[in-house]
């Protein structure tokens, strides 16, 4: 391990690391690194990624969450960048969201900072993100930033050296070491050792593939099994798999191109990735191989391979579309092969599994990693890679990120079997901000109150825990909408409470309890005389009454919305 001599400890400041995303979950990767001159003025900070998450099963409607940046709100002035490690959804996707706001540069590599840009631009914004290279130093304030490159499951990601006043921090987000990489780049293990040789008062480590014993496989472990695939494949080759993972859809066009079929790159996100890609040479293939959406329907299938989005079987995806014929273009048939080269994200599991079965019943035979183990290898290294970091940087103390809380504790022993002792571990809770000082000491100063901040739409963060609740209501109990037409003046009932159901009850087949609660209805409607009506209260009355009421006789709670029309 690393020994550390700071004669000038004194008057150094404080560096916090404020993790307000990846820290207990996988995604919506965001971490801010404050400078402090002293406990009470903030000098500088800097930020490491702005990555969305994905929906709980119980967010329904939700699209996706991104990070909550309520205390960076008062801070804006001190913000002098936010860098990024590389182009994944879950370490850029939220700019466009949150970058309006704090208006800040951006930085990243050549391929994440093209990628990041076409995001953006998809919202309208043409932000500039600015590409760095691998021997660039960026200085902001107090820090200097400088890139590792590593392997990954998409070209041109990167490992943060972090240099402050009270040490140095290595930001290790997703990273494995593949020895025999795609694009022929092995992660730069000669500059981490080097760093080390400073001293590394941190690593922040990627550990979400930490229960996994030995080394992850190199992508080119894959391609053999493609070929087989193609090789076997009597009608059309689908392929799917995340649209940033720019390597593994290289080596299907590899496939393709062996087995002389054309190429046709079917939904948005693949079709922009691609352009971009090639364009800065990431990715290589002839434009003569090349289909045309439009043009599919003329060759045969046993001359096409399709690469297409829906790995995690969004409901708009190009191969969603495809497996219930709703595709203007292409469709799934008997004898076509479908590959699936991605591991569904957690939550998405069911819905990756209902997509499979729809395609093999359309007589499609369907290729995925639960079947076939060499259809997807991680981008994130197992324990034997993770170890190896940890024995490359030889920190002084170790924080897990980018994993769930389980896995941060796997990591954490690990750690420990390697001779770490707890008090150099960090795992810290959701919000809790770490502090270290000029004497390479850390210590928990406070803990955030950190919310979901829901997407829903064209909707930032106007989906609550309410909202929720009630969508919840709905989708498990259904909704009872009671529609009560009454005399302003005497609160008398002028006609039939009405009641509509919507997945609750069938009506048709319901007439007695709908019966007995309109009787509900109009006893919860005999006011006092001479009193003020107060409407809200009436609504209020009627539906409590009734909710009791339908519990009493059904044990299911609707969601009751009671309209009062004043006649």
């Amino acid at each position: 391990m690393s020994i550390f001599h700071n004669p000038l400890s004194q008057n150094l400041g404080s560096v916090r690391l404020i993790p307000l995303g990846g820290s207990g979950n996988v995604t919506k990767n965001m971490y801010v690194y404050e400078y402090r001159r002293d406990p009470k003025t903030i000098s500088d900070i800097l930020i490491v990624d702005c990555g969305i998450g994905f929906p709980d099963e119980d967010m329904y409607g939700v699209d996706l969450v991104i990070p909550d940046i309520s205390y960076l709100r008062d801070k804006k002035d001190k913000i002098r960048a936010i860098v990024l490690t590389h182009g994944h959804e879950d370490h850029i996707a939220a700019l466009p969201y949150i970058l309006p706001e704090l208006k800040v540069p951006v930085y990243g590599t050549r391929l994440t900072a093209a990628l990041t840009e076409v995001k953006l631009q998809d919202f309208g914004l043409h932000a500039q993100v600015h590409t760095v290279g691998l021997q660039d130093v960026l200085r902001f304030g107090p820090f200097s930033v400088e890139f590792v490159h590593v392997t990954h499951s998409i070209p041109d990601a990167a490992n943060l050296i972090i240099r402050t006043p009270v040490g140095i921090f290595y930001h290790g987000s997703d990273f494995k070491f593949d020895w025999t990489p795609i694009d022929g780049l092995q992660t730069e293990v000669g500059k981490i050792a080097k760093t080390a040789q400073d001293g590394i008062l941190c690593l922040l480590s990627d550990c979400v593939r930490v229960e996994s014993p030995g080394y992850t496989l190199s992508e080119k472990s894959i391609e053999e099994t493609l070929e087989k695939e193609i090789r076997n494949c009597p009608g059309k080759f689908i392929f799917t798999t995340q649209s940033s993972n720019i390597s593994r859809i290289q080596q299907a066009i590899n496939v393709a191109v062996k087995n002389n079929r054309k190429i046709a790159f079917l939904g948005r996100s693949i079709v922009e990735n691609v352009e971009v890609t090639r364009r800065l040479k990431y990715l290589d293939f002839p434009d003569m191989l090349v289909v045309n959406e439009k043009e599919i329907r003329k060759y045969k299938p046993t001359d096409l391979a399709i690469i297409v989005t829906g790995s995690q079987a969004q409901p708009h995806s190009a191969l969603m579309r495809m497996a219930q014929g709703q595709h203007k273009f292409a469709s799934v048939n008997p004898g076509d092969v479908v590959v699936f080269s991605a591991d569904p994200i957690p939550g998405y599991e069911n819905a990756v599994h209902q997509l499979i079965d729809i395609l093999t019943a359309s007589g499609a035979r369907v290729a995925y990693s639960d079947i076939t183990d060499a259809l997807h290898v991680s981008g994130h290294g197992a324990a034997n890679d993770l170890a190896l970091m940890i024995g490359l940087t030889r920190p002084k103390y170790i924080m897990p990120i980018g994993g769930t809380f389980r896995q941060m504790r796997h990591y954490a022993d690990m750690a420990k079997n390697m001779g770490y002792l707890d008090k150099q571990l960090i795992l810290p809770k959701d919000g809790e901000i770490i502090e270290f000082d000029g004497n390479h000491n850390f210590k928990i100063t406070q803990r955030l109150d950190l919310k979901n901040i829901m997407v829903d739409g064209l909707g930032v963060g106007d989906i609550g825990n309410v909202v929720l609740r009630d969508r919840q209501t709905m989708a498990n109990d259904g909704i009872l909408i009671v529609v009560v037409p009454i005399e302003q003046n005497s609160g008398r009932v002028t006609a039939e409470p009405d009641i509509i159901s919507r997945g609750f009850i069938y009506m048709k087949e319901s007439g007695k309890l709908l019966d007995d609660a309109r009787k509900v209805i109009v006893n919860s409607l005999r006011l006092k005389k001479g009193r003020l009506i107060d409407w809200q209260y009436v609504r209020k009355q009627i539906e409590g009454n009734l909710e009791e009421f339908l519990y009493r006789e059904t044990h299911r709670r609707p969601l009751i919305l009671s309209v009062v029309i004043k006649v």
